[in-house]
């Protein structure tokens, strides 16, 4: 499961991870100014693996695994009642592949049903690997070449991770790992989700605070064209509460001199550009309606059946696309 960043990457920014506070350093721990506590990111992470991988690292450390991924409002409750009643249909003692699995979260709430199950994550990023019984999780393992032997899995899981992946590739692999009769389930971003819309919101915001016009306006050291783009932007996106951090660490900032100004901004890019990269993910790999015919003709051909429909909110906003079916 690929974890939210719309809600994962704020508050470790917030609390200074990446940037200190505008005061001096206190016994907080937080540091001054433009000496963020974490190794600054180098271009290179705009990249899957790459990228996913400095996500866990840094925010999901071991000692704190992240149980579950943001799904908002009373989603989250039908989320866990699909992978509780998916869990009372699989065999006794089944062995269940978790596509994209992130730090294990679909596996864990599986073995909460069902603890005679056993799960095998793999992920393509350097995840955190817990120690849960029944759970293992692969890291460095990629969904389009699955090390395992023909026939292994009674069952396939994936909660927001396969279609990050080549489907057409997935599919393939699914064909073979899987035994015939397998069951498999899949929640996938739906275009229109909440999760979706908010992370594309926020996705422009951050992509307007780096704009060249602002970055051009605080370089130069322009108090008056810097607060009038401020202006705009907090008009534009009133409830973001990146672009008041950041507008406001600009403004802050702006006087400084000519080397300062360049190394902030520097730091803001390090910074934001990963999880402008995240989002940009994460819009890419969200499915509208148009788009399902396409993605699921992979599947079709391996698949015994395949059944669609969208997993919704008690209001009915839709929270993802559930495609199930038997190998």
């Amino acid at each position: 499961m690929k974890p939210n960043p719309v809600h994962e990457f704020l508050l470790p920014i917030i609390n200074g991870r990446h940037f200190g506070s505008s005061s001096s350093s206190s016994s907080t721990g937080r540091h001054s100014d433009f000496s963020p506590a974490a190794k600054p990111k180098s271009k290179c992470l705009a990249e899957g693996p790459s990228l996913w991988t400095a996500f866990w690292q840094e925010f999901h450390p071991e000692n704190q695994p992240s149980e579950r991924c943001h799904i908002p409002g009373d989603g989250r409750n039908a989320v866990d009642r699909h992978w509780a009643q998916f869990a009372a249909g699989l065999p006794q003692g089944a062995q269940v592949i978790d596509l994209g699995c992130g730090a294990g979260i679909v596996g864990r709430m599986l073995l909460n049903y069902r603890n005679d199950l056993s799960i095998t994550g793999i992920d393509f990023a350097d995840v955190p690997t817990p120690a849960v019984e029944n759970l293992t999780i692969h890291p460095w393992v990629s969904m389009e070449a699955i090390p395992f032997d023909a026939g292994r899995f009674d069952a396939a899981v994936s909660l927001f991770g396969i279609e990050y992946g080549n489907i057409g590739k997935t599919a393939g692999e699914l064909g073979r790992i899987l035994k015939p009769g397998a069951r498999f389930s899949f929640l996938v971003h739906h275009s229109e989700s909440e999760i979706v819309c908010e992370g594309a919101f926020r996705r422009k915001g951050l992509r307007e605070l780096l704009s060249g016009k602002v970055k051009a306006a605080f370089l130069s050291g322009n108090i008056a064209s810097l607060d009038q783009l401020i202006g705009k932007l907090r008009n534009q996106f009133p409830d973001e509460p990146s672009v008041r951090l950041f507008t406001k660490w600009l403004r802050h900032h702006v006087t400084r001199t000519g080397a300062e100004r360049q190394l902030a901004w520097q730091n803001l890019l390090d910074g934001l550009n990963p999880e402008v990269a995240l989002l940009t993910h994460l819009g890419r790999s969200a499915k509208a309606a148009a788009e399902m015919g396409n993605w699921l003709g992979s599947l079709l051909p391996i698949m015994k059946m395949v059944s669609v429909s969208v997993l919704r909110r008690n209001s009915g906003e839709p929270i993802a696309w559930q495609v199930s079916g038997i190998r």
